[in-house]
């Protein structure tokens, strides 16, 4: 069903991480695209530079769902939740993702 809707994709700059928001079944409004480079930057403390985050937001129904595909060098991290508010899929897949970016910083750190 999610291939009869179109996808669109808008392309930002925070610092220097490059993120991309695609969305599907929605219309991606300004607050949102805002919201989630806000929130975002709180991640960059985590990543190299010169990473990449994929955002996708699709909504079917009643299910919103928000995925976040994170490319730092070698490594992807991918995170992904849903729930009936965008803005709730949002948050809860960034805590989601950041206790994962976390977990990763103090491997590598316990390793050094």
């Amino acid at each position: 069903m999610l291939s009869s809707f179109r996808v669109f994709a808008v392309i930002f700059v925070i610092y220097c991480m490059e993120f991309r928001i695609r969305y599907a079944g929605m219309e991606l409004t300004p607050s949102i695209s805002d919201y989630v480079e806000k929130k975002l930057q709180r991640e960059e403390k985590y990543l190299a530079p010169s990473s990449t985050a994929e955002i996708n937001l699709s909504v079917e129904g009643y299910r919103q769902t928000a995925e976040i595909i994170i490319h730092s060098g070698r490594k992807t991290i991918v995170a992904e939740e849903t729930s009936e508010k965008i803005y709730h899929s949002i948050d809860q897949v960034l805590d989601k993702l950041e206790k994962q970016l976390s977990r990763r910083k103090k491997r590598r750190d316990k390793k050094r």
